[in-house]
């Protein structure tokens, strides 16, 4: 598990750190480098790693086809800086050849065949690239990739004398060779730590990988949104990060650090403690510069004012809201109470209703034509803050917006209403150019405000998005970020988070069997038993129960085993937890 510590940081570092966010949302994201401070790592003393596949050296002998073969399959094995692949390579192109710049993933032996003098070709049906930061991008299915080799005979024997950098696994050994990790930023209000998922090769030195991914920055689809304690063009002095009795020692280079003001090193130990301290052999980081201690302040010595928590696995309250009899309801587990105070909304013919987390008295729903978003508090009129066609479901943040999507013809829009009332314009403006020609289905907020998750309609073929969700320095809506798309089987229409990086998705209908799948941002996936009748499925980050709505049974609890389970007696319908 993953330590939480409490950070102690005066509120200049996080207005200081916020204040990068306004660049973010008036510039272009940049890529992220293909190169960086990861090196050859020299071995953690304690850890615990897969055996490396058994590859073989190249045989006397052995004609050019087979050469490139064999090169293919010895990337599988990186045990002493892939030494058994560069036996295959001539002794420059071996010193040359740069194994990290990322990994391809095939799912068929390669075809190999001679195109030019001394070129062969290899042609593979790629499922999936890792590139030298350890984000995983899935493809297309069909995608095909062609590579180069130049192929000589030296000595009697066929060597490689050029080849592209970077390694090719089968996917049946990629889970074997590569491990996947989570580093973490930060919201810009400094509240929550926000998962950043990568996968990186699972040896002695994972370490060093990780503290190398984790400065060079987040991933494309949530760099405008999050904030690092780490400055740019931070980098390691040493190219390693050993482990030495349960220590990590992340010795950084002193031009961006060395002059850090002590709540910015307070934040910087933390991003570290969270990315390392998930390792088996890591239970304790300290930080240095050229090998000089870097002192980090203690909660004690700051002023309580000046001290901030951060949030790594924020966690819904297992309270759900839904309507019975055109009533607001809340539900916990199979217990329905009934909420006081509200004014009589049946006229409206509610469904899709929504609560914040951390404000339950306030309440979102649709009107039965899905054209009007209402805000609801005890003792007062239901509030129309937003007319438009085709809007999703709401999704409250916890940072007092409701969100929704409209659609008009084939476009959408997104709309932010601050639900939270002492917010100025009580309405933001939701840029994404990226929405052109497209509709959005679902879209739900993480609970760190920092992601977005999304159904896209593209002229009727649909998909799972994620995008950053780029707020201002006082946390007011802006846009959303370029989106990653996820990896999903199932039929598309709904999503709901149902962890840090875990999500539901599905798609409903009255008549068929429709079938829920469990997704994960590091490319896992499960797929549930199909539901007859599918209407409404209900999870909410950190709650291990999840519920489903069908036409003939209001609400099916999914237990542990993966049954789903009749909740008999219970006639609130439209269920959803908070966020």
């Amino acid at each position: 598990m993953i330590r939480r510590r409490r950070s102690t940081l005066p509120r200049r570092v996080a207005a200081a750190l916020t204040a990068l966010v306004l660049l973010l949302v008036t510039s272009c994201s940049p890529a992220l480098p293909t190169d960086g401070p990861v090196g050859t790592s020299a071995p953690d003393s304690d850890g615990d790693f897969n055996l490396a596949p058994q590859v073989f050296p190249p045989q006397p002998d052995a004609s050019a086809a087979q050469i490139v073969h064999g090169f293919i399959r010895a990337g599988a094995n990186a045990r002493d800086d892939y030494a058994v692949a560069r036996e295959f390579m001539d002794p420059e192109a071996a010193r040359e050849w740069r194994p990290d710049g990322r990994t391809l993933v095939y799912s068929s032996e390669p075809t190999v065949l001679l195109s030019g003098e001394d070129t062969w070709t290899a042609q593979f049906q790629v499922e999936q690239v890792i590139d030298s930061s350890g984000i995983l991008t899935r493809l297309p299915e069909e995608s095909a990739e062609v590579m180069d080799f130049t192929v000589e005979e030296i000595d009697g024997q066929w060597r490689i004398t050029d080849a592209p950098d970077g390694t090719m696994l089968l996917d049946g050994t990629f889970e074997q060779v590569f491990q996947a990790h989570t580093l973490y930023y930060f919201d810009p209000q400094l509240r929550y730590a926000v998962p950043d998922q990568r996968w990186f090769l699972n040896r002695p030195g994972i370490s060093s990988q990780i503290v190398g991914a984790l400065l060079a920055g987040p991933a494309p689809y949530l760099e405008p949104a999050v904030v690092s304690a780490f400055p740019d063009g931070a980098e390691l002095e040493r190219a390693t990060v050993p482990v030495d009795e349960g220590t990590a020692t992340v010795d950084l280079a002193p031009e961006q650090v060395a002059d850090a003001e002590p709540a910015e090193r307070a934040l910087m130990q933390e991003q570290l403690d969270l990315a390392l301290m998930s390792l088996s052999s890591v239970r304790d980081v300290e930080i240095t510069v050229e090998q000089r201690e870097l002192e980090i302040p203690v909660s004690p010595d700051l002023p309580e004012e000046d001290r901030l928590d951060i949030e790594d696995s924020p966690e819904v309250d297992p309270t759900q809201v839904g309507i019975e009899d055109g009533t607001l309801r809340r539900q916990n587990d199979q217990v329905t109470l009934s909420i006081g105070s509200l004014p009589d909304i049946s006229d409206l013919d509610p469904q899709d209703p929504a609560v914040p987390n951390d404000s339950p008295d306030v309440f979102a729903f649709l009107n039965g034509e899905a054209d009007v978003l209402y805000h609801l508090r005890p003792e007062r009129a239901p509030d129309p803050v937003l007319e438009a066609d085709n809007l999703t479901r709401p999704s409250m943040d916890n940072f007092g917006w409701t969100w929704t999507a409209s659609a008009e013809g084939d476009e959408s829009t997104v709309h932010a209403l601050a639900y939270d009332e002492s917010l100025e314009p009580g309405q933001a403006e939701v840029s994404a150019d990226w929405l052109e020609n497209r509709t959005i289905t679902s879209l739900r907020i993480a609970q760190d405000g920092a992601r977005a998750a999304m159904i896209l309609d593209d002229d009727g073929e649909r998909g799972l998005y994620v995008a950053g969700v780029i707020r201002d320095s006082t946390g007011i809506p802006r846009g959303l970020g370029q989106p990653m798309r996820v990896q999903t089987s199932v039929d598309l229409e709904e999503v709901r988070w149902q962890g840090s990086d875990a999500l539901y998705v599905w798609a409903s209908s009255e008549d068929d069997a429709m079938t829920p799948e469990r997704v994960t941002l590091t490319g896992s996936s499960g797929v549930e038993r199909p539901l007859l009748g599918l209407l409404n499925l209900s999870a909410g980050e950190g709650q291990s129960n999840v519920f489903a709505e069908t036409v003939e049974v209001p609400f099916q609890n999914l237990s542990g085993g993966g049954t789903w389970v009749a909740s008999d007696g219970v006639e609130i319908r439209d269920l959803a937890y908070p966020g």
